[in-house]
């Protein structure tokens, strides 16, 4: 997981790893997709605001599965909001790949 602009402010690695947990929380793994053994990462970018609403998402990468595709953005719909950013950082938004794996082992 990268922050989407190189001159921006860092976020700590810590609360980066807080923000992508609590992605996956939400992440569930559609049933018709289970039943197909269909697997993939989908690599979704997303830009959220400082209160941890996302402004904007979408699919840098496909998983090749439109069902898994389709979870990856529904996910991030459910987890919002999202964990706000730290009070040192003062950047207005921050954007976000993250890879959504879905695996049945």
């Amino acid at each position: 997981p990268a922050p989407g602009s190189s001159r921006a402010e860092s976020l700590s690695p810590s609360w980066i790893s807080r923000l992508f947990s609590h992605l996956l929380r939400y992440r569930q793994y559609p049933t018709a997709a289970q039943a197909a053994r269909q697997e993939g990462v989908v690599m979704l970018s997303f830009t959220m605001d400082r209160q941890g609403r996302v402004l904007a998402r979408h699919i840098v990468r496909s998983s090749g599965y439109s069902a898994l595709d389709a979870e990856a953005l529904a996910m991030i719909d459910r987890a919002q909001p999202l964990p706000p950013f730290p009070p040192e950082v003062t950047a207005s938004t921050r954007s976000f790949v993250a890879p959504i794996r879905f695996s049945l082992r």
